[in-house]
């Protein structure tokens, strides 16, 4: 004890505080990682520099988005004749079949009767994308990814995709409870098949 004497600074109820200098490696390190962040924050943070990762992250979607319009546009979904899909929207057998599609892919979004909850109410007589069943076939393939509907056209079988068109038509109209209120422009749908 008696080598720090010199170097005591405070002593205060018997304890002693002694100015020791830091070890140079932790220093360094202490010195190193200011910088790191001066230069992290400089570059990230503030934008600073052409190659903002933000600038990157929408190129790649924009690309994205391009090379899945180019292969709907080489590989066209034709919709089925109006006619069929509403025929399907009186058939037990397509209805049944779509009714699970439905509970798995869409009832998250547009709720388990179609009421709406993140997605619109699929029951009431206005459309944001238009109600004609070709329409609702071009809005399920499609999607409006922007709006967050996904693209259902590559991942369900074509027949699927029919029986949930007509599954979608025989729900309008239905008045579940606790519907979401309207969107849409009116659109007055076609007669189903013996109405």
């Amino acid at each position: 004890m008696a080598q720090f004497e010199d170097k005591v600074l405070h002593e205060l109820d018997g304890i002693k505080e002694y100015d020791n200098p830091m070890p140079g490696w932790l220093m360094a390190i202490w010195w190193g990682s200011l910088v790191f962040a001066a230069a992290y924050l400089g570059f990230y943070a503030l934008s600073f520099g052409e190659g903002s990762m933000e600038a990157e992250y929408r190129a790649e979607t924009q690309q994205s988005l391009a090379a899945v319009q180019t292969h709907f546009d080489a590989h066209p979904l034709v919709p089925p004749k109006a006619a069929d899909l509403l025929a399907g929207a009186k058939n037990p057998a397509v209805l049944d079949l779509a009714a699970a599609r439905f509970a798995k892919s869409c009832a998250p979004c547009h709720g388990a009767q179609a009421q709406g909850l993140i997605g619109p109410n699929l029951t009431d007589d206005r459309w944001i994308h238009g109600g004609q069943v070709e329409q609702i076939f071009q809005t399920i393939a499609k999607g409006w990814p922007a709006k967050g509907m996904p693209p259902w056209g590559r991942a369900m079988k074509p027949e699927e995709l029919s029986a949930l068109v007509s599954y979608v038509r025989s729900l309008q109209g239905s008045n579940p409870p606790n519907p979401k209120p309207a969107e849409g422009d009116p659109v007055v749908p076609e007669p189903l098949p013996g109405s």
